[in-house]
């Protein structure tokens, strides 16, 4: 187990990270919480093998190289899940499909100029809250440019 100095370097490195505890209190974990290219990938190895998909999240998101037995590395990733799901509060369907994502990617690419796939999920999550506000302000300020445009050509 880490010691807090430890932890705060990792903090430093990943944002976010999660401590994981077993029900039993026996085993405790540190995970980062998966870039938005990891959590496309467990999107994809789910509709395969969910139970693969689960253990590939927990896998990339994990901070240290122990074994673990399978039934805490599910239990584990159905976490990692649920924290996501949990980040995306704004979204509608808590399970979005791939091109959800992809144009939510496209939308954090051009509004920020950054890579969405190497954001975290809940960066990726604030960034497309912002994004969504922008695009809403820049079409209020579009349409009320347009009905300006209108009142004053059909005034004359």
């Amino acid at each position: 187990m880490p010691n807090e100095i430890s932890l705060q370097k990792l903090k430093e490195k990943y944002g976010t990270i999660l401590k994981l505890t077993s029900d039993d209190k026996l085993i405790t974990t540190y995970c980062k919480k998966p870039s938005f290219a990891t959590f496309l990938n467990y999107q994809n190895k789910y509709k395969d093998n969910p139970h693969e998909a689960i253990l590939f999240l927990f896998q990339e998101c994990i901070l240290d190289q122990e074994n673990y037995d399978d039934e805490f590395m599910l239990s584990a990733g159905n976490s990692i899940v649920a924290m996501i799901k949990k980040d995306s509060e704004f979204v509608i369907d808590a399970t979005p499909q791939k091109d959800e994502f992809k144009k939510s990617a496209a939308l954090i690419r051009y509004a920020f100029q950054v890579d969405p796939y190497q954001l975290s999920m809940d960066e990726f999550y604030k960034l497309l809250e912002e994004a969504l506000w922008l695009q809403k302000h820049n079409e209020k300020r579009t349409e009320n440019t347009l009905m300006t445009a209108f009142a004053q050509t059909f005034s004359n």
